[in-house]
């Protein structure tokens, strides 16, 4: 379970069947503090409701699954309008894996059928397009940096299939972890209420602009128990952005496997008590080793972001340009260091996955009891290590006859190494030989 996660099941809250112009920020009216009260709170919400509520769409899909068809509803948000083309942000998951066919249903009641314009996987987000009759209500988005827990918030959106709902809540919280796997994003957590159907509908402040889309619940039951998440504006506003742009998503690639460290491999590696990332294994071809960075180095910031663990980095990285230079703050050796990478740009998942050959070394490893040696406690499919035969469990005790004392003493000789190294392994009462290959297993 990632920091931050509540105790609670995840729920995505597009509803299935059987189940429950132009992005650019406007100036800001003010918007009430903790002095607004009674008539003036009141009005400051019946305001930012009138306001987005034009602007936010149920969205229905029909998809077909081997001869199958299953229904889904959910909600977006009107984000631009060029002449008749009206471009609507919803949650990925809404959509299913392959919807055959999608509508946009408006406030007003009139509906209209809408094509797939891309799709983000990554932030669970997507942009669909349809034809519009006219001019149509655009969001306006606030900026989701500025959000504070204990703001107040409207969640707006189709719950249950009932079109144009406003809930009331604050934001409980931001920088939450967690949520539908493989997202690339932290969020806003929110006590407005949220149920299935609200997946892409707007969460707004009292000014009626949209810092979040609501995307899921944490939740026992799959309906509402007090905890939504909304994805930042900030994320959306890229995402979209990219889409529009280009029809997919960018994200910048550094090129390393990081892990977080507990205190006692701190302690063996020397590493500084505040947080951040410990690099396990490099891409040899990525903009990391390319830069310079090595095995055990000990990432602390990126491009300004301060890393407080691999999630973060992740993100960061991700948040980042492709083909941009970004400085990197990390410890080596416990000396303190600075750098500039050029990132790349990351690719899908299975195509990423086909180049493990180069994922060098391909394993995670602690160090072994009594400082002899280091045990793997991960092997990843298709890397070096996986192609050598290594295993879990197995405890490494030389490089090239050269006895290890620990962890430190395996990264030093792992960097020194050119395009392969011997270790002898312990491997129950066994003592073998495997050969490791640099950038391709045996």
């Amino acid at each position: 379970m990632r920091p931050g996660v509540l105790p609670a099941a995840v729920a995505c809250l597009a509803c299935l069947a059987g189940a429950p112009a132009g992005l650019a920020q406007e100036a800001r009216p003010p918007v009430p503090g903790p002095q607004a009260a009674g008539s003036g709170l009141q009005e400051a919400i019946r305001l930012a409701a009138a306001k987005a509520v034009p602007a936010i769409v149920q969205v229905e899909v029909d998809e077909l699954i081997q001869d199958y068809h299953k229904s889904g509803l959910g909600s977006g948000v009107i984000v631009r309008q060029e002449d008749h083309n009206a471009f609507v942000v919803t949650n990925n998951h809404v959509l299913g894996q392959a919807a055959d066919q999608i509508s946009v249903r408006l406030s007003t009641g009139e509906s209209y059928a809408a094509a797939l314009e891309g799709r983000d996987p990554r932030r669970d987000l997507a942009v669909v397009r349809f034809q519009a009759p006219g001019p149509l209500a655009v969001a306006r988005f606030g900026d989701s940096g500025q959000v504070r827990p204990g703001d107040w918030a409207l969640a707006v959106g189709s719950p249950l299939g009932l079109n144009s709902s406003v809930t009331l809540g604050v934001i409980s919280a931001v920088g939450r972890r967690g949520g539908p796997g493989g997202n690339i994003s932290d969020f806003i957590q929110t006590d407005a209420v949220i149920n299935p159907g609200n997946s892409g509908g707007a969460l707004l402040n009292l000014a009626g602009e949209v810092i979040g889309i609501n995307t899921w619940i944490a939740s026992d039951s799959g309906s509402y128990e007090g905890y939504g998440f909304a994805l930042p504006s900030a994320s959306v506003q890229r995402s979209v952005r990219d889409i529009l742009a280009s029809g997919r998503a960018l994200y910048g690639w550094l090129g390393v496997g990081g892990i977080d460290p507990p205190p006692a491999l701190k302690e063996e590696l020397y590493l500084p008590p505040g947080k951040g990332a410990l690099l396990a294994n490099l891409y040899l071809d990525g903009p990391a080793t390319r830069a310079g960075l090595q095995l055990g180095d000990y990432l602390s910031q990126v491009a300004g972001v301060r890393i407080d663990g691999t999630s973060s980095l992740i993100q960061a990285v991700a948040d980042a340009a492709p083909g941009s230079s970004v400085p990197l703050r990390f410890t080596r050796g416990g000396l303190p260091m600075n750098l500039q990478v050029l990132l790349g740009e990351r690719l899908e998942e299975e195509t990423l996955a086909k180049r493990n050959r180069l994922f060098w070394p391909g394993l995670v490893a602690i160090g072994g009891q009594e400082k002899r040696g280091v045990e793997l406690v991960v092997v990843f499919s298709g890397t070096p290590a996986d192609g050598a035969g290594l295993r879990v469990g197995d405890l490494v005790t030389a490089v090239d006859d050269e006895a290890l004392a620990g962890l430190a003493g395996f990264y030093a000789v792992l960097n020194r190494v050119r395009s392969g190294c011997r270790l002898t392994v312990k491997r129950g009462e066994e003592q073998l030989t495997v050969e490791l290959g640099r950038g391709g297993g045996q």
